[in-house]
């Protein structure tokens, strides 16, 4: 696994709590299936270019998050979820480094059956790629933190 461009430092330890920064709250997608576990690749120009991550983004002002956990894994795969069901809270602090405001990410996991191929709707979006990878390449596939962290609370090893 590749390292977080900010120190990770994990909230529930009450580490951070006073600190000034942003709070983004996100909605992602778990979905495992026959074909494997389905991921996004970070496009370039955005932190950790290259990297895979599950699918789902930033919740919108006055959005409701299983709705933007539709949107997202609409543009960035290409699957229409229907019933996603709700798996877990990860909350992650991150130091700020170089200037930046320190950022506090609280991402809201789901699963969902998905099948068929994936791909990329939104043009020009944080994601350049969807695809399925079998579980025995994800040690090969650079990837954001939370695929490990998500994996592991659907006890998907």
């Amino acid at each position: 696994m590749i390292g977080a461009p900010w120190g990770a430092l994990r909230s529930r330890t009450g580490y951070g709590v006073g600190m000034s920064g942003r709070l983004r709250l996100g909605a992602y997608l778990v979905a495992v299936g026959d074909q494997g576990i389905l991921l996004a690749r970070i496009a370039p120009g955005y932190p950790r270019a290259g990297s895979w991550t599950l699918p789902g983004g930033g919740v919108e002002w006055g959005e409701h998050p299983e709705d933007a956990l539709v949107r997202e894994v609409y543009e960035e795969a290409g699957f229409h979820l229907r019933d996603p069901r709700f798996l877990a809270i990860d909350s992650q602090v991150y130091e700020a480094t170089g200037g930046d405001t320190a950022l506090h990410m609280v991402r809201l996991l789901y699963t969902a059956r998905v099948d068929g191929e994936p791909r990329v709707m939104e043009r020009g979006g944080s994601v350049d790629a969807a695809r399925w990878i079998e579980p025995a390449a994800l040690d090969r596939t650079p990837r954001l933190g939370l695929v490990d962290t998500a994996l592991g609370l659907a006890g998907v090893t």
